[in-house]
């Protein structure tokens, strides 16, 4: 089985500082891994590399999530979220006046592809995409165990 995830001699210099230098890693599905290393180390910018919020200047990053592999070194931070690779920060910012389920919900809208228009006055594409996005949420707070909270004010 080829990995899901492939970095190769991933490099990124600010200006004449080396951030990251020529880091190799595989991730093959369903692996957990870890990286670890002091504070400097790189470790953040390696995430912001593998997510596009910096290009890389130089090296590859192929993701493979089960069909052909493409390059996602130097893409746009929307557009490799949609191939599949997302990213969670440690202090996440909760809508608090918001229930557990609409906060899931608005994380979920975020890769439905409807127009202003639709969503505005309520049309098939936009009731369709909604209810796609409740099931998924439904499921994930199941998966969770986090379904009897759906109504409760988010904290």
């Amino acid at each position: 089985m080829s990995p899901i995830l492939e970095v190769k001699e991933l490099t990124r210099n600010f200006g004449g500082l080396a951030a990251v230098s020529n880091v190799d890693m595989t991730l093959e599905e369903g692996e957990l891994i870890g990286l670890i290393g002091p504070n400097g180390a790189g470790k953040t910018t390696v995430f912001n590399l593998l997510t596009g919020v910096y290009p890389p200047s130089s090296g590859q990053i192929i993701f493979s999530p089960g069909g052909e592999p493409f390059s996602i070194a130097g893409k746009k931070p929307f557009d490799i979220c949609r191939a599949g690779v997302g990213r969670t920060f440690q202090n996440i910012r909760l809508f608090k006046e918001l229930t557990v389920l609409d906060n899931v919900v608005i994380a979920l809208e975020q890769s439905q592809n409807y127009s202003l228009l639709a969503s505005f006055f309520h049309l098939p594409s936009w009731s369709k995409a909604r209810e796609e996005v409740l099931k998924s949420a439904h499921e994930l707070l199941e998966l969770m165990s986090l379904e009897q909270k759906s109504s409760d004010l988010a904290r």
